[in-house]
């Protein structure tokens, strides 16, 4: 650390002499072009050349604040950039440079008036429309991100979703606002049915708001395009049986096992399909063999085979799988387990 500062107050002190004698514009120039090399130092003592010659040129204080940035030095990025907008509240960059000093400084609210301010003068820049779009999830502006999202599709078409779908559905997941994302998605599906990634994007939000029904048209005729989607084909049959309608989704995990017959996840399907049958034995079978195959929710899956071991009369080996259920997670087996188990 001292040997840097020894080396940046000889810099400094270099600098400042062989460019006393440079004109405003010149250590403007400088400094941009030491910049640009990500000589960083020697930009800023360029730059406080140029602000102390001429404090009242916004310029002066902007550029040395873009360098900030670039140093990753935000806080005092911010307060170059407020004097920049006090000198010259009509030069539109700087806002964008000052929301992203904001934002980095995690003074969101900040970032997002000064984002607003630069895209009302600047409707068209599209980089900015993509910021507002993601701190208005960050900030769940639901209106001004809708008015993004519809404006970006318009501009960049499919590569909204391809790029940013994934992150929306899971900020809209975790917000618990999947209907409200569900019906975005559709107003946009609506007037373009053409697009693959608007209706499989379409597809996925109607699926996670469990608007099951709504769904499984579009399902439908996605599979008759491309009746090999995996991905498509297990929404549909998960859709079918939580709408109860067992058979159907049935049919559907059988076509899906026969190219995936130890899918852990795909025999706990079928398995609680048979348990919502009332087919006991056969529902303690599949369930084992899908627990024993390690599927993604062991919790439900020992869950379901501990009713169907109950209803065998197997009442210890029940006791056990739901004490098994209870510890993974699952609250719904402690109703099982004060009903039917001793607990010690």
């Amino acid at each position: 650390m001292l040997k840097r500062l020894i080396t940046f107050c000889f810099i400094f002190l270099c600098i400042a002499h062989s460019q006393a004698q440079y004109s405003f514009d010149q250590l403007m120039s400088f400094g941009m072009r030491s910049d640009e090399k990500g000589d960083y130092e020697t930009a800023i003592v360029s730059l406080d050349q140029a602000v102390d010659m001429r404090p009242q040129e916004d310029i002066a204080w902007l550029t040395r604040g873009v360098v900030r940035v670039h140093m990753r030095d935000f806080g005092s990025a911010v307060v170059d950039f407020n004097k920049a907008i006090l000198l010259n509240p009509n030069r539109t960059q700087t806002y964008l440079y000052r929301y992203i000093a904001y934002r980095e400084t995690e003074n969101f609210q900040f970032a997002f008036s000064d984002i607003n301010r630069y895209l009302g003068e600047t409707p068209e820049d599209t980089f900015a429309h993509i910021q507002r779009m993601d701190l208005s999830l960050l900030l769940s502006e639901y209106e001004t991100f809708k008015a993004d999202l519809n404006w970006l599709y318009t501009k960049i078409g499919d590569a909204l979703f391809i790029e940013y779908g994934q992150q929306q559905l899971q900020h809209f997941e975790r917000s618990k606002q999947m209907v409200v994302y569900a019906k975005m998605v559709g107003e946009i599906y609506a007037k373009d049915t053409d697009s693959k990634w608007v209706k499989q994007q379409y597809i996925t939000a109607l699926f996670q708001s469990e608007q099951y029904s709504q769904c499984l048209p579009l399902i439908a005729s996605e599979l008759e395009k491309n009746p090999t989607n995996v991905n498509l084909k297990k929404y549909q049959g998960d859709a079918f049986f939580f709408l109860n309608r067992i058979d159907e989704a049935m049919i559907v995990y059988a076509e899906l096992l026969k190219t995936s017959p130890t899918d852990a996840d795909l025999l706990a399907d079928y398995g609680h399909c048979l348990l919502q049958k009332e087919q006991w034995v056969e529902a303690d079978e599949w369930l084992s063999k899908s627990i024993k195959a390690k599927n993604s929710a062991p919790a439900y899956a020992y869950l379901g085979r501990g009713i169907a071991r109950y209803n065998q009369g197997k009442m210890g080996l029940a006791c056990v799988d739901w004490e098994r259920s209870y510890q993974l997670g699952e609250k719904a087996a402690k109703k099982w387990l004060d009903a039917h188990c001793t607990q010690k």
